[in-house]
């Protein structure tokens, strides 16, 4: 039943109703289950069932937003099989996600400080093909604020030049490029022209915007963990190692840049594509904290 279930995952990606990586997602938190199902030596699968596996994932110190993802999988498996094949029931039903011990005070990541995110600018060697992608990739980050998805996802097609440049993303968890970013810092749209102008398949729309120089990949798309990798390279060049600071923090050093010159909350959750303000009111906390200590009006 479990192949039916991805075979019909596929058919809901080939329609464009679902994300391949959810499918992918969905058919890795099924997979996970069941092998510990499998060794768990379980006869019958009900709600207690799922819970054990919760617990178990949890005290393999998994984090309860990981243990989400995975358990969304087991819920829209269930629920295709009652649907579809007839089960009797969804032992789902009623299981409750992993709660969160509460918000954190701080992020894990860190940001770079105004000055780290110029020296990793500086680092890229410009009179190379290489070098002026990966300009214009890292000012996209740090100007922009986008998500490291997606620049991945992105494509020539999705560039605006009309007026003001702008991208057109397909946002965390979309299916279209519905939503969009907007490239206004001059520095930024330099070094995106540079790139643009010697991009080996800038002709066509489909092709990525961010793509291979190599031999075997050669105007393809990059991969999400390439992008990680160039851009914690260039953290290396920069003479930045700390390990708290990841591909991530570009994003981070964008948001509290903003709120920093005082940007208002509704601009600044339009311009990041966050779903809720309560995610800044983090980032406006860690300013307010590192700025103006309380600490410092003592008298």
């Amino acid at each position: 039943m479990a192949s039916e279930w991805r075979a019909h995952m596929a058919e809901l990606v080939a329609a464009g109703e679902m994300a391949q990586t959810t499918a992918r997602t969905y058919a890795r938190g099924l997979e996970k289950f069941l092998d510990w199902a499998a060794q768990a030596d379980t006869a019958r699968i009900g709600p207690q069932t799922i819970r054990a596996w919760k617990a178990h994932l949890s005290q393999e110190g998994r984090a309860p937003a990981g243990i989400n993802v995975l358990l969304a999988g087991v819920k829209a498996f269930f629920t295709w099989a009652v649907a579809e094949r007839g089960l009797a029931y969804n032992p789902t039903v009623g299981v409750r996600g992993a709660k969160a011990g509460g918000k954190a005070r701080r992020h894990k990541r860190e940001p770079l400080t105004d000055h780290e995110v110029l020296r990793v600018l500086a680092q890229p060697d410009t009179s190379t093909a290489t070098g002026k992608r990966d300009l214009a990739l890292l000012c996209l980050l740090a100007y922009t604020g986008a998500r490291q998805v997606e620049v991945q996802r992105a494509r020539l097609g999705d560039l605006r030049t009309d007026g003001q440049v702008r991208l057109d993303v397909v946002g965390k968890g979309r299916l279209d490029a519905d939503e969009r970013l907007y490239i206004v810092h001059q520095d930024a749209l330099e070094a995106l022209y540079s790139w643009l102008a010697v991009h080996p398949r800038g002709d066509d729309p489909t092709a990525p915007l961010f793509c291979g120089l190599g031999n075997r990949n050669r105007g393809g798309p990059l991969s999400l963990s390439t992008i990680r990798y160039l851009v914690t390279g260039y953290y290396r060049m920069a003479g930045i190692r700390d390990r708290r600071k990841t591909s991530h923090s570009l994003r981070h050093s964008f948001v509290n840049n903003l709120i920093r010159r005082g940007v208002a909350p509704v601009k600044i959750r339009a311009a990041t594509r966050h779903k809720s303000l309560d995610t800044l009111m983090i980032y406006a906390g860690e300013v307010a904290r590192d700025d103006d200590p309380a600490e410092a009006h003592v008298d």
